[in-house]
């Protein structure tokens, strides 16, 4: 039997329609309450494919004037949805309408198979508050060309909608390693960054280099520099790039995290990891 090659991911999936639109994507409202998650709205009703890539977008949830600090999940299932990954720090995000900056963005190497109901669900400081959520899903016929993975752990949530405490160093000075999670649940192959300004109603032009580090006393570097940017409208955009850092982390490592700012801190900041397992 002869046996023919696949070209891996030739398939993509969304939900930003098929036409122009500056509220592309999803309406997902956030809680009454800034701790509290709102009601899970469907995003995908049914994938088209076993999906080997997942990008999420949170775009118009930042508002002049105002603090805006949120998290949001992303769940499968029907009903009583299961959380595929908790806690991505879309706070401040931007939106389409050109006022300023635009949305926030992850990607995760992620098996989800044909036939899955996806859905998202929002907190923030906004209380009561619609943002819209992208969702690209990528995969089809053959086999990827990298390891996927199906659970996302996310290290660092304080109290929702906040992640841990960051002091970038100012002025694009390095800032201090931050701790994460002194010790990883699981294995993971891959990590994805989130970050946010923290009950900050004036924020400054600003942008903002993130690295993560994993050991203890001298931290080893193992990816440098997503950056985010941030308008005097209260919006950031990032990070960019938006590459998982792929490398291989075993459960009980600690995690770290630090930020350059290129200006004075006018804020608070906090963040959180994603890992892939």
């Amino acid at each position: 039997m002869l046996w023919t090659p696949q070209k891996g991911i030739v398939r993509v999936q969304h939900n930003t329609g098929t036409v122009g639109t500056l509220t592309p994507g999803t309406s997902v409202t956030t809680g009454a309450a800034a701790s509290t998650k709102g009601t899970a709205v469907e995003l995908i009703a049914s994938t088209s494919f076993d999906a080997f890539w997942v990008t999420i977008m949170a775009a118009s949830y930042g508002a002049a004037g105002s603090a805006s600090e949120g998290s949001m999940d992303i769940l499968t299932g029907a009903a009583t949805e299961d959380i595929l990954i908790p806690n991505l720090l879309m706070g401040y995000c931007g939106g389409m309408d050109g006022a300023g900056k635009g949305p926030k963005r992850w990607d995760f190497p992620l098996y989800i198979p044909a036939g899955t109901r996806l859905a998202a669900q929002a907190a923030g400081a906004l209380t009561s508050t619609a943002m819209q959520v992208w969702i690209f899903l990528y995969g089809g016929n053959g086999i990827p060309p990298f390891r996927v993975g199906t659970r996302v752990t996310t290290y660092g949530m304080g109290t929702v909608p906040n992640g841990t405490a960051i002091t970038p160093g100012i002025s694009g000075a390095e800032g201090s390693w931050t701790e994460i999670v002194a010790s990883t649940t699981y294995d993971h192959f891959a990590l994805v960054p989130s970050f946010q300004p923290s009950a900050d109603s004036t924020i400054n032009i600003r942008a903002y280099a993130l690295d993560l580090g994993v050991g203890a006393a001298t931290e080893e570097e193992i990816m440098r520099s997503y950056w985010y940017s941030a308008d005097n409208g209260e919006r950031m955009e990032g990070p960019l790039n938006s590459m998982p850092c792929f490398q291989d982390i075993p459960a009980a490592s600690r995690l770290v995290m630090r930020v350059s700012n290129s200006g004075a801190n006018d804020g608070g900041y906090n963040g959180v990891i994603h890992g892939v397992s």
